[in-house]
């Protein structure tokens, strides 16, 4: 992918001097990269050659494209069209452009015009177009350089451009994006355009119960981050419960009988977005403690980590120095590699996969003072030699992200993914690539990701992920269900996660807030109202508003007289026990043994 800007002369010299190197031409690129809507690319390259010495002209530019496909060569100067030589070497083209009166003198310059059509720099990805335009080469920079993207209308809405451009404008047909030797002299240029990627995605759990007597047990379902949206089309079997834990993982709760195995089919879709959703559940700082403690892979309080992490103080600084110091070694990513951690990564750094370069990242982050935690998941890439993965049957790959404090928001990096593709900066922005499956920040192993969940009996892929071509309608959903007067119980029962949520429970003036509620999930709220408490509502029905939604349960006399009933004989038992007791019952009996007065009888 990197694009050698390489150039080599034929000279001609007036007079026997020593051999002259490209040095003594001052060159200057104004080029034009137009992207066409089939997603082929026009590229201009308007060059001039300065001679710097009066003896000395060049005959022949030739210029080498390293993994670059290329149709449609053409070259001119002012006389007319150039002769043009093509050959290829492995993966490297290289074009030679053959003169047709050099300009001979110093200060003389030749002016002429390189045309090619790339193939494989713009393809569109699911409901997103990717364009990369390689960097320069180290080896043959040009004096003067100018670079114009031009990206058609029809692309949509820029998801996000790397890096920044100097400047910009709009045609009618075309974006125009400017760039100089500084901004693309170490990193190319990266840039996305629609509103957002979708995939489509299918995942399978195997569960047994080797114990003599029901257990219970959770798995991860892909949540909801700031950056992606997971709308689900079914759980077969459903799960009992969902609940969120520290990290904000959907841990689904499910029950096995004895020796009973389950398979768990999870199918859905996943939108992911460039920038962070506002709905989301944001996080407060009180909340990160945890992504700041040492862990069994990320030993935070080792000296040499508390050194550097330390000495290099900021997020960049610490992926820069990640990227820089550890080599991706292709021979790990297979199933078992073992897991090296961040001091391991530090003494073998020829030996790191994704999750070395992550392990590495997170530790020294922590120990910088910012919170950090790893990403397990999906990442869909064109090329594995320059995005590699980490496992081969189930296509996971680790990443990490940090907390941005002004923001108040996780960032998510790849340091790995910069370092293979030779600097395409992942820092500033990853990509709508990237799909989110478990979050580790509290523990550095658990919860397990998709794909993690087999039994001796469990053969092939349990990941599959796929472009989805149409995103699925959102269907939000609840449903309230009554046990009076005990409680009352709030499901969602829609394909998508409900936020802050603020059901209301009358006539008892209950007023509650619910920050998420996944599907599949169910939040009871406890009532256990007494029967006194019931009778003095002075109300028939029991009613919940949520969602825009209302609810309601008749209240019953008879749901609760046996509870009356009793109470009612148990005070006449204790009224009658006094009246025998005390002396006003005596009194009485006295009174009935006497003559009555004889008046009454008369």
């Amino acid at each position: 992918m990197i694009f050698l800007f390489g150039l080599i002369f034929g000279l001609f010299f007036l007079n026997a001097l020593p051999v002259l190197a490209a040095e003594e031409f001052e060159i200057g690129y104004d080029v034009r990269y137009q992207v066409l809507e089939n997603g082929r690319v026009a590229v201009t390259q308007n060059i001039s050659l300065t001679n710097k010495l009066a003896n000395v002209y060049a005959t022949q530019y030739s210029h080498a494209l390293q993994s670059v496909q290329i149709e449609n060569i053409s070259a001119r100067d002012s006389q007319g069209p150039l002769e043009i030589e093509t050959s290829q070497n492995g993966k490297q083209s290289l074009i030679k452009v053959n003169f047709n009166q050099p300009v001979v003198g110093r200060d003389k310059t030749l002016q002429f015009n390189l045309n090619y059509e790339a193939l494989d720099l713009a393809q569109k990805n699911g409901q997103i177009w990717e364009i990369n335009i390689p960097r320069l080469s180290e080896d043959n920079q040009p004096d003067h350089f100018q670079l114009t993207l031009a990206v058609p209308q029809s692309f949509g809405q820029l998801a996000f451009i790397r890096p920044k451009p100097a400047s910009q404008q709009e045609e009618v047909e075309f974006k125009l994006y400017y760039f100089d030797k500084n901004q693309i002299l170490t990193k190319g240029i990266n840039a996305s355009f629609g509103e957002f990627q979708i995939f489509d995605f299918a995942l399978d759990y195997h569960l047994e119960n080797p114990n003599l007597s029901p257990a219970e047990t959770e798995v991860a379902f892909p949540p909801d981050t700031a950056f992606q949206q997971v709308i689900y089309t079914q759980a077969d079997p459903n799960p009992l419960n969902i609940r969120l834990d520290n990290d904000g993982n959907w841990l689904a709760r499910y029950q096995l009988a004895a020796k009973e195995k389950l398979n768990i089919n999870l199918s859905g879709q996943v939108k992911i977005f460039s920038q962070p959703q506002s709905n989301f559940l944001k996080l407060s700082s009180p909340n990160l403690e945890h992504n700041l403690s040492s862990q069994k892979y990320w030993p935070v309080e080792d000296h040499q980590i508390q050194v550097k992490g330390k000495n290099l103080k900021t997020a960049k600084a610490i992926y820069d120095f990640v990227v820089k110091t550890l080599e991706y070694d292709f021979s790990r990513v297979k199933e078992g590699s073992e897991r090296l951690g961040a001091v391991g990564a530090l003494e073998n750094p020829k030996k790191a996969i994704c999750t070395e370069f992550t392990d590495l990242f997170v530790t020294l982050a922590r120990a910088a003072g910012i919170p950090a935690r790893e990403i397990s998941g999906f990442a869909y890439t064109t090329n594995a030699r320059l995005r590699p993965l980490s496992l081969i049957s189930d296509i996971l790959h680790a990443w990490p992200e940090y907390w941005d404090e002004s923001k108040k928001i996780w960032v998510p990096v790849d340091p790995t993914w910069e370092k293979t593709t030779g600097g395409v900066d992942y820092f500033s922005k990853t990509d709508l690539n990237h799909f989110v499956f478990v979050i580790h920040g509290e523990n550095d192993e658990q919860p397990y990701p998709p794909g993690s969940y087999k039994t001796a009996d469990s053969f092939g892929k349990d990941v599959q992920v796929v472009f989805g071509q149409h995103p699925k309608e959102e269907n939000p959903q609840v449903e309230v269900y009554f046990d009076l007067p005990r409680s009352v119980t709030i499901e969602n029962k829609g394909n998508v996660a409900l936020y802050n949520l603020n059901p209301q429970i009358k006539p008892l003036d209950i007023n509650l807030h619910l920050p998420v509620l996944p599907p599949y999930a169910k939040k009871e709220i406890e009532l256990n109202l007494k029967p006194i408490s019931l009778l003095k509502l002075r109300a028939d029905v029991i009613s919940v508003s949520v969602n825009d939604q209302e609810f309601s349960q008749p209240l019953k006399i008879a749901f609760f007289s046996w509870q009356v009933a009793i109470g009612g004989l148990i005070a006449i038992f204790v009224l009658g026990t006094i009246l025998f007791l005390t002396k006003p019952w005596n009194y009485v009996k006295k009174i009935k043994d006497e003559k009555p007065p004889p008046s009454v009888f008369n």
